[in-house]
């Protein structure tokens, strides 16, 4: 005698409507959602929270002096060389890192030559205590893929700072690109590298913990800009 294929069901909890199970079903993992995407989303009020500093403002507007100029050069030159040197060393050990890493991504050398260009130089600016506190957490970052997390901040950084390179150009009179490569480091390439830069993070196959990390340390990145703009501020008001 043949079994009802819907009385069978109600015994064993099945939908006599559902089609075959995949018998590797339970092997099967959904694909994860975009790193770059993720950063972006997660880091919103914090980076909202750093646009709005005045010291940002008065650069955004090109009402910044050359002082005030040089003076933010200066606090983000140890900043990009603890990023230089903790990139490159991850990617020496990690051939994800090493994957996205390019040879334009590295910064440092320009905020030396645009202080040049402003006639000073990284050894006129004592690092400030946010500065100290921030490079601190860049070198933490750097033992694993948070670093990720610093970089994603400042590369991307250069999306607006093409604008503010001209706002720059404008209120201090400096032509370009010479003196303007801090905020403007891949000129008409910008958006190229930049696109590539995401495409390459998300192509990386980070654990969900590395995921969090990395997001972690973007978030705390746009405060430790925000907290090194408030250490600016006094001297910029004397200035």
């Amino acid at each position: 005698m043949e079994t009802n294929p819907v009385e069978q069901s109600k015994h064993k909890n099945i939908d006599p409507k559902a089609g075959p199970r995949c018998p590797f079903a339970h092997l099967m993992t959904p694909p994860k959602s975009s790193l770059a995407d993720t950063l972006k989303d997660r880091t919103k009020e914090a980076h909202a929270r750093a646009e709005k500093h005045p010291i940002q403002g008065r650069m955004v507007t090109g009402k910044c002096t050359r002082a005030e100029y040089a003076g933010w050069l200066g606090q983000m030159l140890p900043v990009w060389s603890a990023v230089d040197a903790g990139l490159a060393a991850l990617a020496n050990r990690d051939p994800r890192a090493a994957s996205m890493l390019k040879p334009y991504h590295v910064h440092a050398a320009r905020i030396e030559a645009d202080l040049a260009f402003l006639g000073d130089s990284g050894a006129a600016h004592a690092a400030l205590p946010a500065t100290m506190r921030f490079v601190q957490m860049v070198n933490q970052a750097a033992a694993s893929p948070a670093v990720i997390g610093v970089w994603y901040v400042l590369e991307g950084s250069a999306n607006g700072g093409r604008y503010i390179a001209k706002a720059l150009s404008r209120g201090l009179e400096i032509a370009g690109p010479e003196g303007l490569t801090s905020f403007d480091p891949h000129g008409e390439r910008q958006r190229e590298f930049w696109q590539a830069w995401r495409s390459d993070v998300d192509a990386q196959d980070f654990s969900e913990p590395e995921r969090t990390a990395i997001v972690a340390a973007a978030d705390a990145t746009f405060d430790a800009v925000y907290d090194m703009m408030e250490d600016l501020t006094p001297a910029t008001q004397t200035s």
